[in-house]
């Protein structure tokens, strides 16, 4: 027995040598065997085994979405050179990457553009915006990143990415109670992309933004401030701290055509503010705070919709 687990791990060992071998050392597509390997490793109580190959997937993920960004990058941005004026090319050449078209595309935010998954609509990529388009990856940006490390990343991917191979990870099953899965990177035309499931309603039709549900179907407003707050409950119970809690980021998934649960589409700004000074980041009471007052404003916005939604009833009866 003891030999043919032996074997088993020797296998997965020789199958991730080929792998290197034919992708390179920090490709995204090592991903999965690594996983493999450090289950197994886990499986046989070698957790340190296993956490080394699992800090080695969180650091694929993270390096495959952020460029070089160097001091000759700096004095670009200082001085207004060509080197951070286009998006840098890819890090990993491939037969095939993935081709989105504007015809693909679900929506845009400040830092990142969403796309259907060509050929599965299960599926739908998150794509960070070109250098100098995104909120976030701007000249002022990218050098004030430079002085201040903490603040947010050029790469809002690379943030979620980070999420997805550490807390989410941690909390196993449970998490996607309120999260859509994450089926890891693919290379696409665009630069490299974050992979997740589009959320469903049990009817295979796709779940609207809370913002968009309310407008369309105001007379659900009870049974979202319900689910807002068994959202807000999960979260506070498992230490996930989100610093914004905008309507466009939750989706409502409907069961038999009544709303059943919110589902957080953008974890990327999870335990991270993007503050000069971070104060609240000094201690978790500090941090949970600062998530209370985001999400109170949540509740007030449901609230005033409800408020004006009874008024509306009352002088109809009239």
């Amino acid at each position: 027995m003891c030999q043919a687990l032996l074997m088993d791990i020797g296998d997965q060992k020789q199958q991730l040598r080929s792998l290197e071998r034919r992708l390179g050392p920090n490709h995204p597509g090592l991903t999965e065997a690594l996983d493999r390997l450090a289950a197994e490793y886990r499986r046989r109580g070698k957790e340190r085994e296993a956490k080394r190959l699992s800090r080695r997937v969180l650091k694929i993920w993270e390096e495959a979405f952020v460029p070089e960004y160097g001091w000759r990058h700096l004095l670009s941005d200082l001085f207004g050179g060509g080197l951070t004026k286009v998006r840098p090319s890819l890090k990993f050449r491939e037969e095939a990457v993935l081709q989105l078209t504007p015809e693909h595309l679900l929506g845009t935010g400040d830092n990142r553009s969403c796309y259907a998954y060509p050929g599965d609509p299960s599926r739908c990529i998150k794509v960070d915006k070109p250098w100098n388009e995104g909120f976030h990856n701007t000249r002022r940006k990218r050098v004030k990143k430079a002085l201040m490390p903490w603040l947010a990343d050029f790469s809002s991917n690379r943030e979620e990415a980070r999420f997805y191979r550490t807390k989410a990870l941690e909390l196993g099953e449970e998490f996607y109670r309120h999260a859509p899965r994450c089926y890891g990177i693919v290379l696409t035309n665009l630069g490299p992309g974050l992979v997740f499931e589009r959320i469903r309603n049990s009817d295979g039709s796709y779940a609207m933004r809370l913002d968009q549900f309310v407008e369309i179907y105001p007379g659900s407003i009870q049974i979202l401030s319900w689910l807002v707050e068994d959202l807000f409950s999960f979260l506070i119970e498992k230490e996930l701290y989100l610093f914004t809690a905008n309507p466009d980021n939750f989706f409502v998934q409907l069961k038999d055509s009544i709303p059943a649960r919110l589902v957080v589409i953008d974890w990327k700004t999870e335990g991270r503010t993007n503050s000069d000074l971070p104060i609240q980041k000094i201690s978790k009471s500090i941090e949970k705070k600062k998530f209370i007052r985001k999400f109170r404003e949540l509740k007030s916005w449901i609230s005033r919709i409800r408020d004006i939604n009874g008024k509306e009833v009352q002088g109809a009866a009239r």
